[in-house]
């Protein structure tokens, strides 16, 4: 068995059923913030950078009135319309059927990468979270390395009418992060910090991502359930509009029950020592790649790492690089196996 960070915390069981299941210890009291108001959530003055960073520390998420203006989500807009699509294969995962994406959002609208992702105050919540500076002995001396933040990635999900709850996950799971339970924000955890524009006006009836504030203190046993369901909370947002989101936090898009649709776009960033050492594809030929089997291409970095890590539109690049991989290689759900789970005291 590879090395794990959380399997041998739990015991699976095949049920009567045939299904597998797992007992988790019930914790009565993981760090939640039932009786926070939507005021403590949001930040009004986006000059305010002391007051964002304190506000993500403490619940895991913050927005930010007023981050752009609603000329300029009318231009991204317009931008990505033509691009959005969904294959069928998803058949409701990850998405439901009616929410329509454009991935690699920033090939498309070049208003969103000057704006978005080069926004000032976007770079300065990443690093805050996500730069790194450390001392590494080389020979008898001492040298100072630092390592700054990179687009992990940057989808633009567009809801539509009777679209159903998306499930709660966190974003930081392509990292295999396995977060033990802490009472305070602890900085070196997080290796991905994210930021969502609202397009258009996101409501709790129409879409808007809701959030288990707090959620970012959770161990490895803490997951959604009835139990701290008092702690989620709709991140409802005016067009223009922006929620800054850590990557362990638990969200999820929200069902839309109107006939209009929601628009926004997703783009986190994440340490930029987290890829390959040298860069082996800029420049190389894609015929090169073609001949290769699909052990030298994984071992090349062109496959993706369950659950999505590495993708292109949602596809594994050795599909794209040759169709035939797809049979073989890609797997019909995102995730290798589904497991029930059953609280004990």
């Amino acid at each position: 068995m590879p090395y794990t960070k959380s399997l041998n915390l739990i015991q699976p069981y095949i049920g009567e059923d045939g299904k597998k299941y797992v007992n988790i210890p019930k914790n009565s009291s993981p760090t939640t913030f039932a009786s926070v108001t939507p005021d403590q959530i949001i930040v009004s003055d986006k000059e305010d950078v002391e007051s964002i960073y304190f506000t993500m520390e403490k619940y895991g998420v913050c927005i930010v009135r007023n981050f752009l203006s609603s000329d300029t989500c009318d231009t991204i807009l317009e931008e990505l319309n033509p691009h959005f699509f969904r294959e069928e294969s998803w058949k409701g995962s990850p998405f439901p059927e009616q929410t329509t994406v454009v991935t690699r959002s920033v090939l498309y609208s070049p208003t969103s990468l000057n704006n978005i992702v080069a926004n000032e105050l976007f770079v300065k919540v990443a690093s805050y979270f996500l730069s790194e500076s450390n001392y590494f002995w080389i020979g008898k001396n001492l040298r100072t390395g630092n390592s700054t933040i990179q687009l992990n990635s940057g989808i633009t999900y567009k809801v539509g009418p009777h679209a159903g709850d998306q499930l709660y996950h966190r974003e930081d799971m392509v990292h295999h992060n396995i977060h033990t339970e802490k009472e305070t924000f602890i900085h070196g955890d997080e290796s991905m910090v994210g930021i969502s524009v609202a397009l258009t006006d996101t409501t709790q009836h129409n879409g808007a991502t809701r959030a288990l504030i707090g959620s970012h203190l959770w161990g490895p046993y803490d997951g959604y359930n009835e139990s701290n369901s008092n702690c989620e909370r709709y991140l409802e947002m005016e067009k223009g509009d922006c929620m800054f989101l850590l990557g362990s936090t638990y969200h999820a898009a929200s069902a839309n029950r109107t006939t209009e649709d929601r628009i926004t776009s997703f783009y986190f960033m994440t340490k930029s020592y987290l890829k390959q050492e040298e860069n082996l594809h800029l420049g190389t030929p894609l015929e090169f790649f073609k001949g290769l089997d699909q052990k030298t291409l994984t071992l090349l970095g062109l496959h993706t790492s369950e659950p999505f890590c590495g993708h292109i539109d949602y596809k594994s690049p050795m599909e794209i690089i040759n169709p035939r991989n797809k049979e073989e290689y890609s797997t019909k759900e995102n995730y290798s196996e589904s497991i029930i789970v059953q609280s004990s005291e």
